[in-house]
């Protein structure tokens, strides 16, 4: 009877809603900006894409399309030339030009306060020059052979309404000017976002008139809204409701393997700058003990990954050692899981100095990826095990986005936007430097000559197999110098109302202009 009731309540909401104007998307993490360059994060690049539009794109699998730039070739060792779009105007009504594109390259890797920005996806780019206004030509000071997957990440602004602009004038919309399926209408920070269609746009007819996403960061009051037709669509649907959302009538589920890796970043810096570790009876220490490459790796072989994934991810996620899935672009086979020791990681403690270990605080985001806190908790007691006496702290992704740079460790994602490894070796992981663009997100303080010297030789590898070849012999010296702690990678997935389909993504974006009438 409950369930015909529920599958009763569905078929009137559809009915009602079936031709709707508006598309109702309840997203489970915060959107922080509307500024396509301020935070390099998965929320609020799928707010971005669809009010801007880049030079390439990427389809739901990955694959490199035209954006923007409808081809482009390498004319030199070190020089591209892009040819872009004709016909092609911003939302106000200007035309776009090649010199939008030089104004975008100039601003996206130096937004003010960014807490993660775009310069490591813009690194070796000397000089951009419009030509005409449908020809754009960029140099190189090595090669950069990636270089089109790179923009398919940058965002192009308006350079009318975006020159002096900062962060806030993108969030109040005056500076929201793209060329995308979606124009602005409002945001309100931890709330909504919502947007109108621009029937102007180059890329074709989108079924809605209008889209707002819905910040709901309480798993079950996703699901909750989604059955109660309050929203047509619902990202990261709780694992243990996949069950529930699949035998409903009038709800359907779409998945896919994703790109993200769950890991442990590790602070760096000296202890007088960390917070949330103490010696083993609550005192001060003298020196970081993460900073030794044995207790980092005591640690590392402490973690029953696969206990997790099963247990707490409920089959959501696959178990991993490294930051790429199995069968990507320089994806390392020779770094797999083992099982976790705790003999085996007492005894590197106790080598490394710590024989009765320290305590630790363990920080996780309560409202950012699936199941975060319950990782922790899981992890904080296989810790504790061993001898490390860790407690958790769990905050929301505002709060805790902002304070990284002090946590001793904590739990975080990378989206692998590169689809290959370049993404941590050189936005989170390679030496911090605005010149260059390396480092653009790395807060952990991490800073390794030979990783990066090995990053920068494999990615200016023009030849494929070499360059994968290079790329996996860095992923291999970030393992053995533990410089992350790898977890699992996650799938991805949708729920939403008979009537509509969206393909899952492998970048876990949730893009209401691909959001169709089935």
């Amino acid at each position: 009877m409950q369930k015909f009731m529920i599958a009763v309540a569905l078929a009137t909401g559809l009915t009602a809603s079936a031709h709707a104007e508006d598309l109702l998307i309840g997203t489970g993490a915060t959107i922080t900006s509307i500024d396509p360059h301020f935070y390099n994060a998965s929320p609020n690049n799928s707010i971005a894409m669809q009010i801007f539009d880049r030079l390439a794109e990427r389809t739901a699998a990955g694959r490199l399309v035209p954006g923007l730039a409808e081809s482009w070739e390498a004319t030199g060792e070190t020089e591209w030339t892009f040819h872009l779009r004709q016909g092609v105007t911003w939302h106000d009504g200007e035309a776009f030009t090649a010199e939008d594109v030089v104004f975008t390259l100039d601003r996206a890797g130096d937004v003010p306060n960014s807490p993660g920005g775009f310069g490591g996806f813009l690194r070796g780019i000397e000089n951009a020059v419009a030509v005409d206004d449908h020809t754009l030509v960029i140099t190189t000071d090595v090669p950069v052979p990636d270089l089109p997957g790179n923009l398919a990440n940058i965002a192009v602004v308006s350079q009318h309404a975006g020159e002096g602009a900062e962060t806030s004038d993108y969030n109040d919309g005056s500076a929201a000017i793209g060329t995308g399926a979606f124009e602005f209408v409002s945001f309100s920070n931890g709330d909504a976002v919502e947007l109108k269609r621009n029937d102007q746009w180059w890329g074709g007819e989108v079924a809605w008139e209008s889209a707002t996403y819905k910040m709901m960061t309480s798993e079950g009051g996703r699901t909750a809204a989604l059955l109660s037709g309050d929203v047509d669509i619902i990202d990261t649907p709780p694992a243990a409701d996949l069950p529930r959302l699949n035998s409903t009538d009038g709800i359907h589920v779409t998945s896919v393997p994703g790109l993200r890796v769950i890991y442990f970043e590790i602070n760096y810096r000296e202890i007088s700058e960390v917070t949330g570790l103490t010696d083993s009876n609550g005192q001060a220490l003298e020196v970081n003990p993460l900073q030794d490459v044995e207790v980092r790796r005591a640690l590392s072989m402490a973690i029953n990954r696969e206990a997790i994934v099963e247990r707490i991810m409920q089959g959501t996620a696959t178990a991993s050692a490294q930051w790429l899935p199995e069968g990507a672009f320089s994806y390392a086979p020779d770094v797999t899981v083992s099982n976790a020791d705790l003999e085996a990681a007492k005894d590197k403690l106790a080598q490394a100095g710590y024989p009765e270990g320290f305590q630790l605080t363990l920080y996780a985001p309560n409202d950012r990826y699936p199941n975060a806190p319950e990782v922790a908790q899981a992890v904080a007691q296989m810790w504790t095990r061993i001898g490390v006496q860790t407690s958790v702290e769990v905050l929301p992704w505002s709060t805790y986005s902002s304070a990284r740079e002090s946590y001793a460790i904590h739990i975080i994602g990378l989206g692998n936007s590169t689809f290959d490894a370049t993404s941590m070796l050189i936005n989170r992981l390679g030496t911090r430097e605005e010149a260059t663009g390396m480092g653009a997100s790395n807060v952990s303080a991490y800073s390794n000559p030979e990783l990066d010297a090995l990053t920068m030789e494999a990615i200016s590898i023009v030849d494929e197999t070499e360059r994968e070849q290079a790329l996996i012999e860095a992923v291999e010296f970030v393992i053995e110098d533990q410089a992350i702690i790898p977890l699992y990678q996650q799938s991805n997935a949708w729920a939403m109302r008979d009537g509509i389909d969206y393909e899952p993504r492998i970048d876990e974006r949730t893009l209401a202009k691909d959001v169709v009438l089935d």
